[in-house]
């Protein structure tokens, strides 16, 4: 347990920080040194540096090779996908609770940044979705819509080859239970 403990310590204090926040969104764009991270968060390198070894830490990120060159140190998101355990079942409920909250008011600004742009072409418009649903399914069911839902997003992150005209685009998905008990079959 300790690894793993120690694992989920440290990505949740990563997670439950607006700085790392915002850096991880920076990485989503772009793979970026310390001083392009210093200049996006309005501060210095020493700064930069310090939350780049905290998501480093937490396995979110990694030094990209390919760019990297001497003192210039690149740096990529891990992976396009982060999962967590629920609040509920987290050693630290209070860190993953916190990072659920940054998240969701993060995604929160970003859709209303999106809504207020007046610069998209109209085929961006029409490609983007918003949807909402509600299905009933059982604990395993869930457990194999999440499975396939991560698959999908594993195809259009880690194996899609980015053709130059792409633009980052945010995923999200939550599936939990609605209700506290599952609703009566309609006649």
């Amino acid at each position: 347990m300790g690894r793993t403990h120690d694992r989920e310590t440290a990505l949740l204090r990563a997670l439950s920080h607006p700085a790392r926040q915002e850096i991880l969104e920076l990485l989503a764009r772009e793979p970026s040194t310390s001083a392009m991270v210093a200049r996006a968060l309005a501060s210095n390198t020493g700064v930069a540096s310090y939350h780049l070894r905290e998501l480093g830490k937490a396995g979110l990120i990694d030094r990209d090779a390919e760019r990297s060159h001497g003192r210039r140190q690149y740096w990529k998101l891990a992976a396009a996908d982060l999962l967590f355990v629920d609040p509920s079942e987290s050693e630290h409920p209070v860190l993953a609770r916190a990072a659920i909250d940054l998240i969701l008011a993060r995604f929160t600004a970003s859709v209303h940044r999106y809504l207020d742009r007046t610069d998209l072409p109209s085929e961006w418009r029409e490609a983007s979705l918003f949807s909402r649903a509600v299905a009933a399914l059982t604990a395993a069911e869930l457990a194999e819509l999440n499975a396939e839902y991560l698959a999908l997003v594993q195809r259009w992150t880690v194996e899609h080859d980015t053709p130059s005209d792409a633009r980052p685009v945010r995923l999200a998905m939550f599936a939990f239970p609605d209700e506290s008990k599952p609703p009566e079959a309609i006649s």
